[in-house]
């Protein structure tokens, strides 16, 4: 009997899933989207870099049948285009999973430049939504096109940046020089300036972005070549560009001195050229006016806003650094000095609170230099570490 109830269970069962098999049907496919929802057709919208508000772009859900997930791509085109090669495509936000996009006012510029849309000036574009599921695609009926007001700014801080110009120590691009880049954003270089021009640039490949200042003074964008006016002396410069804000700052370097202490004087540098200063066949008396030599030096720089100091990261003592990770070395140079030692430094850069400033950030001559003579060179290239070296010559 027990036999008899398992086969017939077994035979109902059979029965069941095989009316189930044969009923259910698998649904597949999904719904286009229907339409557009933001921005609204023609609206214009104000790239808008200051306050880097994301503009959103829109559209209706795609139905899916049986509950899969649809993925999104968003493309734009030039107004007169007709998608086939797009000016920009991206998915939406979620890696493609949300029914919306954001994009950047950065975003947005390179938008508007593809489109051939002009610093200062208005153009349109228009977008349209593909979804795709399991490989197939489906795109929106409806194409909307917007309207992109393009500012005069800086879409995007460079990484590099080169100065050349007529009145630039390098006049034309193929001497360009490079930056030396000191913070995020921020760019410095050392060399002679004439009452002229300069030209900035992010770049000495065929597409670069070139700089310039607007009519209230602030760096901008231009796709011209066109210069910026700068009065300068002829004599080398200090000149720092500041793109986060907006500036551009040139001072004027007017002497600077190999300073022993405490205020002799072993020698007024000569600017070279490329970034560098010389001071030449330079007498090295040490003074035994305290019973003991006195070595140690730094540099005083006069511009046409004072007077700076640039000197080592040595606290007053020597015996310590200014600045975490240096090591300490108070002897005269003997071979033995970290690599660091004669790198270059402007002391108002360096807080040095509680110090004796008369002898904060010193270095000493090289051993056994007493009533010698040296050729000094201060190094202020934009690659690698501001630097001097002391060369005995007799």
């Amino acid at each position: 009997m027990k036999k008899i109830y398992t086969r017939l269970f077994s035979l109902i069962a059979i029965l069941i899933l095989g009316s189930c098999t044969e009923k259910y049907e698998l649904e597949t496919g999904f719904d286009a989207p229907e339409s557009l929802i933001n921005p609204a057709a023609n609206q214009l919208v104000v790239i808008d870099l200051e306050n880097g508000t994301p503009t959103v772009f829109e559209w209706a859900k795609s139905k899916s049948y049986y509950g899969g997930v649809v993925l999104y791509e968003v493309l734009f085109d030039k107004e007169n285009g007709n998608f086939t090669n797009p000016i920009y495509k991206t998915v939406s936000n979620a890696g493609g999973g949300d029914n919306w996009l954001s994009l950047t006012p950065k975003q947005l510029i390179v938008l508007a430049k593809s489109a051939g849309i002009g610093i200062d000036s208005e153009g349109a574009v228009k977008w349209k939504v593909v979804a795709s599921q399991g490989g197939e695609k489906k795109e929106t009926q409806e194409t909307r096109i917007i309207k992109l007001r393009r500012p005069a700014g800086i879409a995007e801080i460079p990484s590099e940046l080169f100065i050349y110009g007529q009145g630039f120590e390098a006049q034309s691009i193929n001497a360009a020089m490079k930056f030396k880049k000191t913070d995020d954003g921020v760019f410095e270089i050392f060399a002679s300036l004439g009452n002229s021009e300069i030209n900035l640039c992010n770049s000495l490949s065929a597409s670069k972005i070139y700089y310039k200042l607007s009519n209230d003074n602030k760096l901008i964008e231009s796709e011209t070549e066109s210069g910026t006016p700068i009065n300068g002396t002829g004599k080398v410069y200090r000149i720092v560009v500041d793109f986060n804000l907006l500036t551009i700052k040139t001072t004027e370097i007017q002497s600077i001195q190999m300073i022993r202490t405490w205020q002799y004087n072993l020698g007024d540098f000569t600017y070279v050229g490329n970034h560098k200063f010389e001071l030449k066949n330079i007498a090295l008396p040490f003074y035994h006016d305290w019973g003991y030599p006195e070595e140690r030096y730094r540099f005083w720089v006069t511009t046409n806003e004072g007077r700076e100091i640039w000197g080592s990261y040595h606290n007053d003592q020597m015996n310590g650094s200014n600045i975490p990770g240096m090591p300490a070395f108070g002897n005269p140079p003997d071979g033995t000095q970290p690599a660091q030692y004669y790198n270059v430094y402007n002391l108002a850069d360096i807080p040095s609170a509680g110090q004796n400033q008369d002898w904060v950030g010193m270095y000493k001559l090289p051993k056994d230099s007493e009533n010698k003579h040296a050729n000094v060179v201060l190094d202020m290239s934009p690659i690698g570490d501001y630097k001097h070296s002391v060369i005995i010559i007799d």
